[in-house]
């Protein structure tokens, strides 16, 4: 399980380990990117255009059948693992499904200002795939606001 408390105190370090999780030849045009969408277009507006481009991420990296959640949680581990995205935790709660990302690199990528509309993009990966496990009807919906390190919190449910 990933805690950012085992995570260096020092915030050199922190920020140079913050910085890994984008390569510098994408930052900058990814950053001045995410500029010009905010620039363009409401928040809102951009987290329904992230959540698709999600939906048409999850449809070019299809899950394999899985008969289990934990053979669901190793299948999208590793696509996450495949393209260095972090990783995924599913955990049963009472009434809902939650879905722990950890590591994404989406706010090293677009800036941590961005980070509000970006985690559309995982919301739209999580919905069609969970879509693709016959889990139709019911929603993801991103609970907690990403943190630096790129973890994001989203819930499975009616």
């Amino acid at each position: 399980m990933f805690s950012t408390a085992s995570l260096p105190a020092n915030p050199d370090i922190t920020q140079r380990l913050i910085d890994q999780q984008c390569t510098v030849q994408w930052r900058g045009f990814l950053q001045a990117l995410a500029a010009e969408f905010a620039a363009a277009l409401p928040a809102e507006d951009l987290r329904a255009l992230m959540f698709r481009v999600g939906t048409r991420f999850a449809a070019e990296h299809p899950l394999p059948t899985c008969a289990t959640l934990d053979d669901l949680q190793r299948s999208m581990a590793a696509v996450w693992d495949r393209i260095g995205w972090g990783g995924v935790r599913l955990q049963q709660a009472a009434a809902q499904l939650d879905i722990h990302h950890d590591l994404s690199p989406l706010s090293a990528a677009f800036g941590p200002g961005h980070a509000p509309w970006s985690g559309g993009f995982l919301e739209g990966v999580y919905q069609s795939w969970f879509e693709q496990a016959g889990a139709a009807q019911l929603r993801v919906a991103q609970s907690a606001p990403a943190d630096a390190w790129g973890c994001i919190h989203f819930q499975l449910a009616r």
